[in-house]
């Protein structure tokens, strides 16, 4: 008789937790996205929700909230409640408590990150600075501007990684002008219109303007040359200019969607899987294609350790720079 009690009180416990598992999502999702419309983390976003709510059978609401540097939009979703139905759409979150911005570590985020994008070096056609050897020269000089989408994005940490090779690239010396745009579309669009010189923004924010001929790419920041679907030329590795980018390259950034790492373990599950069943879908590899990026579709697992490697190494880069008000390890990511 006991162990007949033992056995449907199992089987009761395995049909509660499949039952639990089964009833997220009972509601309409939301997702923030922290930028602008039109960046990286946007349109990765907006793509990756298009597909999950076919597959959860809810609907997903996006919500633009811009302001520092993604900041204002994961403190939003930081203070909802934390059980799977605020998501984030954003870049791994390493920067916000180096710089000052906010008290939460990236620990306290788990990360699916679906695409690897790369960053570029760019100006619009027609500049004077129509070769990268041109630029630099610029750059050493201070007679340039240069926009990113703010102070720790992933263009502006972009430019810090390169200031450990030269420290003509560090945009918190005020050698050359630098402007924080409120995202990498922003960036591109300042660039185009010749308020400012040059970016370091990421590939799918300015691929349609390579492609159309309204910028041209001088430098990739990555460890061979770059060929983009529908752009005419190869992009040159960094380190065809500067042999010792070498040790740095590359330079980019993973992109993908958050939530605060104590949402319950069967709502992760359950985004989990959306998730990778949405890396898998046709617009997923499409977009990859038609917006030079790379589709990496890392599991939890995976991206939390690629997470974490960023926090690592880009925090004390940006801390090492003079761009960083706090140490990473305030956060948990000893030197």
């Amino acid at each position: 008789m006991k162990k007949l009690v033992a056995i449907l009180l199992a089987l009761t416990l395995v049909l509660s937790a499949t039952a639990a598992l089964a009833a997220f999502p009972e509601k309409n999702m939301t997702l923030i996205v922290p930028w602008n419309a039109g960046g990286s983390s946007d349109l990765i976003g907006r793509l990756l929700c298009a597909e999950m709510e076919q597959d959860l059978g809810v609907k997903i609401s996006v919500v633009n909230t811009p302001g520092a540097t993604g900041t204002v939009g994961m403190n939003d979703c930081m203070l909802a409640p934390h059980d799977g139905y605020t998501l984030i759409a954003n870049a791994t979150p390493y920067s916000h408590g180096v710089m000052g911005l906010a008290d939460w570590s990236p620990k306290d985020w788990d990360f699916l990150a679906a695409y690897y994008v790369p960053g570029i070096i760019a100006v619009k056609a027609g500049s004077e600075y129509d070769t990268f050897d041109k630029l630099y020269e610029a750059i050493k000089a201070g007679t340039v501007s240069c926009g990113t989408a703010g102070l720790g994005s992933t263009g502006y940490t972009n430019l810090c990684i390169l200031a450990s090779l030269d420290e003509a690239f560090n945009p918190a010396s005020g050698a050359y002008k630098h402007i924080a745009y409120s995202g990498g579309a922003a960036a591109i669009t300042a660039v185009i219109s010749g308020e400012v010189d040059f970016t370091p923004q990421l590939s799918n924010e300015m691929i349609d303007y390579l492609r159309s001929g309204d910028m041209v790419a001088l430098a990739a920041l990555t460890e061979e040359d770059l060929v983009l679907d529908g752009v005419d030329y190869a992009i040159p590795s960094l380190k065809n200019f500067i042999p010792e980018a070498e040790s740095v390259l590359p330079c980019g950034d993973a992109f993908g969607l958050l939530f605060p790492s104590d949402v319950p373990e069967e709502a992760k599950t359950v985004l989990e899987a959306s998730y990778l069943k949405a890396c898998e879908s046709d617009a997923a590899k499409t977009f990859a294609t038609e917006k030079g990026v790379m589709l990496t579709a890392y599991n939890l697992e995976e991206s939390n350790a690629l997470k974490d490697t960023a926090a690592h190494d880009a925090g004390w880069i940006l801390y090492d720079s003079g761009a960083g008000v706090n140490s990473p390890e305030q956060f948990g990511y000893a030197r």
